[in-house]
């Protein structure tokens, strides 16, 4: 504990907001931590901004917020900006992936193909929406997850004849009920158990090592 408590103390520099009597205000700190997210909505939503554009301003109102009012040591900030690059890279691999082998059944001709088989298997939309999104989108969660069954699924049930809002609107709400088990089990294996085992994640000491 004493440890920690260095390790938190070293990661932080004095600023000039620092005890300020708003600092101990927590709706107005709540909104704070909720600022980057309200500008990075307003300029995406408010003034159809390209996400090239309002992401890098949510990131530094996200850098400013941090430094300026949570005192943030700036290598700590650098270290989690190369984590974010890091991440962000991983799930750009896996969603290329999933693009590329939609343009390559879109091409072989295999889309066609598969339009024709779930027709046979039933003309009803409804059930070909099951298959299609649950089913089929279940499957791919589970084998790469993050976000690659929406785009997978949804440009397939729109080669398929769907209308393009029913098909966005299948893929995102279907993805959603195998969300937990996507990446083969990757948010229970680190989201669920780092939340029960206070950050530590899911690789546990040993009963014996205390």
């Amino acid at each position: 504990m004493v440890a920690r408590e260095r390790r938190v103390t070293r990661a932080r520099v004095h600023t000039p907001y620092q005890g300020a009597a708003w600092m101990d205000n927590l709706a107005l700190l709540s909104l704070l931590a909720l600022t980057p997210i309200l500008v990075v909505g307003v300029l995406l939503v408010g003034f159809r901004l390209p996400a090239m554009y309002a992401m890098p301003a949510g990131y530094v109102v996200v850098v400013s917020i941090a430094v300026l009012v949570w005192g943030t040591d700036p290598t700590t900030v650098v270290a989690s900006t190369l984590q974010g690059l890091i991440l962000a890279a991983g799930l750009l691999y896996i969603i290329f992936g999933a693009l590329l082998l939609l343009s390559t059944l879109t091409r072989s001709g295999a889309v066609a193909t598969i339009r024709r088989t779930f027709t046979d298997i039933s003309p009803d939309r409804r059930i070909q929406a099951i298959i299609i999104g649950w089913l089929f989108g279940s499957f791919i969660e589970g084998a790469s997850g993050f976000g690659t069954p929406a785009a997978v699924v949804a440009p397939l049930m729109l080669a398929l004849g769907f209308p393009a809002m029913a098909a966005v609107m299948v893929g995102m709400v279907i993805q959603s009920t195998s969300v937990s088990f996507g990446a083969v089990g990757t948010p229970i294996l680190v989201g669920v158990g780092g939340g029960l085992d206070g950050g530590e994640g899911w690789r546990r000491a040993p009963p014996n090592s205390a």
